[in-house]
């Protein structure tokens, strides 16, 4: 008797705390701050590892202020924006990026700053001294912005690249030399990427200094010979403009790279050996060692070798022949992923980086001469390496270790003794450290709390919390955030998927409901972690709200659960991923809570390709899908991205068409909404224009939206407000 009344008294306090509840609205989640989380994004650690800055706008304009790291507190402006008026004018400009000389005397300064593509962005760059409290621009302010542009180590002279050649500036003389005459648009670059190197191998700046400051290492790539993209544009025209841009699809011709030294003092250029046997190949990244030779990864074009190598130089003013040495090797039957983690020590004696080569993502150190050994090791992922702290011999890294769900802050030593969490128990975690690994700022939330940012020293132990974010809390419980539950199953096939689900905290017993599956599902890929999800989080309670049950299942070919679960969809990217999706509606079609007659699914992207697949390969299972910016043929798709996982076309065609949605249009019979930006340089439009003309074709009904002159993001404006305004009504219709 005592148990019933404590769950009618329970029952009661749902209903009434329900009631209370403020109803969710699109426009509260994308058109407003209410859920924006405070962080403490941006900052520049400095040199002596106590001080770091940030960016901070305050009522008269911007400001970079200095922060102590021990406690978290403002010590002094370093820089007040309306001061920043450079000599012979009247205007002060506006700060919207800066970094510090390797001396912290001078910085640069970046303004008017206009957006490239995904990572890149070229502006106009001022250097200002510190000390005499004088602003002088880079270079010419009437000429092109510039891109890239850095100090080099010794802080006497700053590079950047200017339609797509590289300079060199003297900040004494502030004489300009121009390293490179060859570059042209949609030809030749030099000291930049194009743009697929920057998508899918995240490099964006293609040169490096020397550690002493003489020499510059640059990479030339010449896109020719590769076909050209056109996009269209329409706003505020009379006639639509184009831009045309290279765009190496699968299996077409890529970029011929070559890679070169500047030497500075006397102004000779040298052309690096690469030690390729093969034409097509790839430079994903490059640099120096600490004592001055040059490095650079080659890979073949299926990625399914990773070779390091380094190149020794003759001091600064002579010449002599170059070699290049292998130092690392790595290969696989089906890819090798290109990371941000390789790390030389700063005595010279080797390198850590991860690999998968044990079945699981582990930290490696490898010797100048020696094999590869294993830092870290047991069936769990290292997701990242921070670095190395040459202090205290240990490399700083960041792993899933307690489970697939979580991100923990972990440090090991050199010996491969001594693993440490220095991060807090539980939760997702995200670690940006000092200088010299003395402090860091971590950024811990779960599925169900607001991100909480801290400061701890570089054992972990906490020194301040920074952020709580208990506003955002607040808000949240206002409008009736619902709390994320995680599970597990084994489909029918043996395989165990995790996932996570959505159900209103006052739906009835057995009571039935509409089920809304989103996703992304793609290669390493994770969406079903213990971290809070923002905006996208509200979103789903709003559909909670509205009588939806929302879960989320990472496939296989996801992240967080071994090179075998990872790898299994080469060379047929779609086939298991959408078995996978289309066990887990079926078993949520059996739980008590859920409508198995209405079941949709939604992605973006690589989420998008694999809703659409789900509506025609899962016709029986799915009632509704909804794809945004979807793939809908791999043969349109990038050459990086696509061959990693695919091979080449002509080499694995029916891989490439087996599991393009296109291609399983026929078998459509619910609901699906199409949903594209007409000036996505990433998945092209040309996937929705393919996707439509088959539906057409077979004589199958769907909606469609576009986005003109919107790119893969599809925002700016009203525009999100829109999509999820739109999306929100169409299921509520079709659902």
């Amino acid at each position: 008797m005592l148990r019933s009344l404590s769950y009618l008294l329970l029952a009661f306090l749902s209903i009434n705390i329900a009631t209370a509840q403020k109803t969710l609205t699109v426009r509260d989640i994308w058109y407003s701050p209410a859920f924006s989380a405070e962080s403490v994004g941006g900052l520049a650690s400095m040199n002596d590892g106590e001080h770091y800055t940030v960016l901070d706008e305050t009522e008269s304009g911007a400001v970079i202020d200095q922060y102590a790291y021990k406690t978290g507190k403002k010590v002094s402006t370093l820089v007040i924006g309306s001061s920043l008026i450079p000599t012979g004018s009247t205007t002060a400009i506006t700060i919207e990026d800066y970094s510090f000389s390797g001396d912290e005397k001078k910085m640069m300064i970046g303004t008017d700053g206009e957006a490239i593509y995904r990572w890149s962005s070229k502006a106009h760059n001022y250097i200002y001294d510190r000390t005499s409290k004088t602003l002088v621009p880079l270079s010419d302010p009437t000429k092109a912005k510039q891109l890239l542009a850095t100090f080099s180590p010794d802080g006497k002279r700053s590079a950047f690249v200017r339609d797509n050649d590289l300079y060199v500036v003297d900040l004494v003389s502030m004489k300009e030399t121009r390293v490179t005459t060859d570059g042209e648009w949609n030809k030749v670059l030099n000291g930049a990427t194009d743009w697929v190197y920057e998508e899918e191998f995240e490099l964006v700046q293609g040169y490096a200094w020397s550690p002493d400051g003489t020499k510059i290492l640059y990479l030339r790539s010449d896109e020719s010979a590769v076909r050209e993209f056109d996009l269209t544009f329409y706003k505020d025209q009379l006639y639509p403009s184009e831009y045309r841009f290279k765009y190496p699809k699968a299996g077409e011709v890529n970029s011929t790279v070559s890679l070169h030294v500047f030497d500075i003092s006397t102004g000779s250029t040298s052309s690096v050996p690469l030690g390729a046997t093969e034409k097509d190949f790839y430079i994903p990244r490059l640099g120096f060692t600490p004592n001055g030779a040059a490095w650079f990864m080659r890979m073949d074009r299926l990625q399914r070798e990773k070779v390091i190598l380094t190149v020794e130089l003759p001091p600064a003013g002579t010449l002599s022949p170059l070699t290049a040495k292998e130092i690392y090797r790595e290969t696989s039957t089906t890819y090798v992923d290109v990371t941000n983690d390789l790390h030389f020590l700063d005595n010279g004696s080797g390198f850590v980086l991860s690999s998968e080569r044990s079945g699981w993502n582990h930290v490696y150190f490898v010797p100048m001469t020696g094999e590869p050994r294993a830092l870290t090791s047991g069936e769990w992922d290292v997701t990242g390496i921070s670095g190395i702290d040459e202090k205290n011999k240990r490399v700083i890294f960041t792993a899933a270790n307690a489970s697939p769900e979580n991100q923990e802050v972990w440090s090991v030593g050199l010996s491969g003794k001594g693993l440490k969490e220095l991060s807090p128990k539980g939760g997702y975690n995200d670690a940006e450290w000092s200088t010299g690994f003395r402090y860091f700022i971590n950024t811990r939330s779960t599925a169900n709390t607001v991100p909480v940012v801290t400061l701890r020293d570089g054992q972990g132990k906490l020194v301040k919390e920074l952020k709580d974010n208990a506003k955002l809390s607040a808000t949240m419980a206002e409008f009736g955030m619902v709390k994320k539950e995680f599970f597990q199953f084994t489909t029918e096939d043996g395989v165990e998927l995790r996932g996570w689900k959505m159900v209103s905290p006052i739906a009835k017993p057995g009571e039935k409901h509409p089920v809304f599956m989103t996703q992304y599902s793609g290669p390493n890929s994770n969406e079903v972690l213990d971290r809070f999800d923002g905006r996208d989080q509200m979103w789903h309670s709003l559909l909670v709200q509205k009588g939806y049950v929302v879960v989320c299942v990472d496939p296989r070919g996801t992240g967080h659960r071994g090179r075998d679960f990872r790898h299994v969809t080469y060379g047929q990217l779609g086939k298991y991923e959408t078995e996978d999706q289309i066990a887990a509606a079926k078993w949520i079609g059996q739980q008590p809570w859920a409508d198995k007659d209405r079941i949709g699914i939604q992605g973006w992207s690589y989420g998008g390709y694999m809703s659409s697949l789900c509506i025609t390969k899962g016709a029986d299972v799915f009632k509704a899908a909804i794809a945004v910016a979807p793939v809908t043929n791999w043969r349109y798709y990038d050459s990086i991205y696509t061959e990693r996982y695919m091979g080449l076309p002509k080499d694995n065609g029916s891989g490439y068409d087996d599991n393009s949605p296109i291609n399983h249009v026929d078998k459509l019979k619910g609901n699906y909404l199409l949903i594209h930006g007409m000036g996505d340089d990433n998945v092209h439009y040309q996937n929705a224009t393919e996707m439509t003309l088959a539906l057409v074709k077979a004589n199958k009904q769907f909606d469609q939206f576009t986005y003109p002159d919107k790119n893969h993001g599809i925002y700016g404006g009203t525009t999100r407000m829109h999509l999820f305004e739109l999306m929100t009504k169409w299921l509520e219709e079709n659902l």
